[in-house]
């Protein structure tokens, strides 16, 4: 059994193949003419990486209609835990009331995911503990307004040696703050529209001459 790590899938959303026009493309580097292109696409993607015996960890954005998740999980192999974004249909609930995080995590259970988080810590060989978030850390105080959205939740430092993250899609792959631990994004789109495997995230870790 392999860990593979990913986010922000978007299946069903016609609009993000607008926003991540550049790197949101088929095989042969051309545009998927149709929202369901797009959505088989990347299912044939996960499947080719991730075995029935595997674990995924999807930190977030998988998609905002309970329907669609329906629908799509199914074709998808591995145990999916989901690290809810702000464009899972669970976002508001996974952060209201203890009876409504409840509520959310049995209707997680229902469609087919293995579990469901706002954040979750676990260890990686080759890196150490590291922390799932969906989003990264707060930006520093001069970043644009766009990266200061959702600041009381972004996560804290915690004695992780790194923080997996997804929600900013096509802008960084590996990007470190001084006084931070380095956060590698997860984003489908700067892994080859694929899952990526913890070997992968370790090798990366220790080498990293990744340009930010």
């Amino acid at each position: 059994m392999t860990l593979f790590f990913t986010s922000d899938h978007h299946f069903g959303h016609t609009n993000i193949l607008k926003y991540e026009d550049a790197l949101r493309r088929n095989i042969h580097g051309g545009r998927f003419q149709t929202v369901e292109d797009m959505d088989t696409y990347l299912i044939d993607q996960w499947n080719a990486t991730v075995s029935p015996d595997d674990t995924v960890y999807h930190l977030g954005d998988i998609s905002y209609k309970d329907a669609t998740i329906e629908q799509v999980l199914p074709f998808l192999n591995g145990k999916i835990i989901l690290i809810t974004g702000n464009h899972d249909p669970m976002f508001k609930q996974m952060h209201g009331s203890r009876e409504q995080q409840a509520d959310a995590c049995d209707r997680a259970l229902q469609i087919g995911f293995a579990g469901l988080h706002t954040e979750l810590t676990l260890t990686i060989p080759g890196i150490g503990l590291v922390q799932l978030s969906h989003f990264p850390y707060a930006p520093s105080p001069d970043a644009p307004e766009q990266e200061q959205r959702y600041l009381h939740l972004r996560p804290k430092r915690i004695g992780e040696a790194a923080l997996l993250h997804g929600h900013v899609h096509s802008q960084w792959l590996y990007k470190q703050e001084p006084g931070m631990p380095p956060m590698i994004n997860l984003g489908v789109e700067v892994w080859g529209m694929r899952p990526v495997s913890e070997e992968t995230l370790a090798s990366i870790f220790q080498n990293k001459g990744i340009a930010q």
